[in-house]
């Protein structure tokens, strides 16, 4: 994975996160990322389908999703991608105890809208900058740049909208040219009936049109990228919520028969089993 680690030496830093390293890994190819004492891990994932593993478990990359590596954890970490994949990693340390507690609270797995994958990327183009000359104030502008990025992911794990800002045509224009509006579509509306019907008369185009580029920005159709979807959400509601079962499949769009058959399936446990085992948690 190739990056860059930044110099606490330099005297503009942020008082709050600083960001220790950041870098990106383009499939097809595998790599070993291990961050240093204290450090925390985000794991964007750009584009296709990986995996991260440590410790004995793996962790699915899904395109638009990320994964939010807390010290403590075994290392290294061993990221897999396909070809076409792609993910942005960035390690960063708190400064700030209400920070660190906010930071905390956010779910080791969840969705990253296109607004905060836009970001990790400018961020990551203005470190590789870094290398052709050293700013003094580039390692302030990457440390404020993911703190907000974090925030921004907080702040949607609470239920929080994210603010409208004012922007030129031409910068909606180049959002809608770097972002994948079909599968912002899948992310916000997964416990709806999503159909490739629905997604054609809603963007306008021919459903094959749609799984065609799905296939090629996702590596996946749009159902299976809404089964995934569906699957990140309720393993985040088995974590992080006392909600039932029951409760869960209808909060992400399923059946309790058909979701229960379907975690199995991809997990090789019962979601009750899932819970129990990583947290000790009874399920009603």
């Amino acid at each position: 994975m190739r990056g860059i680690r930044f110099h606490e030496t330099n005297v503009f830093r942020d008082a709050q996160l600083r960001a220790g390293w950041i870098g990106k890994l383009e499939g097809p190819g595998a790599c070993e990322v291990a961050p240093c004492d204290g450090e925390m891990l985000l794991i964007v994932a750009h584009k296709g389908k990986g995996t991260v593993a440590y410790g004995g478990k793996l962790q699915p990359l899904l395109a638009g999703c990320y994964f939010l590596a807390l010290p403590g954890n075994p290392l290294p970490y061993h990221i897999a991608l396909p070809v076409d994949g792609s993910v942005m990693a960035c390690s960063f340390t708190l400064q700030d105890r209400e920070l660190e507690s906010i930071i905390r609270g956010i779910p080791v797995t969840g969705t990253c809208g296109s607004a905060d994958l836009n970001a990790l990327e400018h961020w990551m183009r203005v470190a590789q900058q870094e290398q052709d000359g050293p700013h003094p104030l580039t390692c302030y502008r990457i440390d404020s740049g993911m703190k907000a990025t974090l925030l921004s992911l907080a702040h949607t794990a609470w239920g929080g909208e994210a603010a409208e800002r004012d922007v030129t045509t031409e910068q909606k224009e180049k959002k809608q040219r770097v972002s994948f509006p079909m599968a912002d579509y899948i992310r916000k509306h997964y416990s709806d009936k999503v159909t490739l019907g629905a997604m054609a008369k809603q963007f306008g185009f021919h459903p094959h049109y749609i799984i065609k580029m799905f296939n090629q920005r996702i590596g996946m159709s749009p159902i299976q990228y809404l089964q995934e979807i569906r699957l990140l959400k309720a393993k985040e509601f088995l974590e992080q919520t006392n909600m039932t079962v029951t409760e869960i499949s209808e909060s992400v769009g399923l059946t309790t028969s058909y979701f229960s058959r379907l975690f199995h399936e991809r997990q090789g446990e019962s979601p009750s089993q899932y819970r129990k085992r990583k947290y000790g948690v009874k399920t009603s």
